[in-house]
């Protein structure tokens, strides 16, 4: 997605990907019309409870929506995705940290144990 002057081009990807996720009928065309498609489709996912877990629909869009600075935040971070998919919350970057250095950590790792000595 390019910026420019307020303006907001979008691939016919990324438009899937958004109009998917916010229920957006037309491409935004600027960042406040961006934010408000994302504020409408929170709404609809909160109303209708989208797969049951209508509030994880609504966290991820609302991260999707421009930063106060104007920062992009939009397509979504995958990896933040997978956190709030498991916990609910968006994640801080030590968080993340460390759910994917758990991600990363063999199943069934053998562990270490100290045993007492027999009499």
């Amino acid at each position: 997605m390019l910026v420019s002057d307020n303006k907001i081009t979008m691939s016919a990807a990324e438009f899937q990907e958004f109009a998917a996720a916010t229920f957006a009928p037309w491409q935004p065309r600027t960042i406040a019309e961006f934010n408000a498609m994302c504020e409408l489709g929170m709404a609809r996912h909160l109303a209708d409870n989208t797969d049951g877990a209508g509030f994880m629909h609504a966290i991820a869009i609302d991260a999707m929506k421009f930063g106060d600075d104007g920062q992009v935040n939009f397509p979504l971070d995958k990896r933040r995705m997978a956190y709030v998919k498991v916990h609910g919350i968006w994640p801080t970057d030590a968080q993340l940290a460390d759910f994917e250095d758990a991600a990363e950590a063999p199943a069934g790792k053998p562990r270490l144990e100290l045993v007492p000595p027999s009499k």
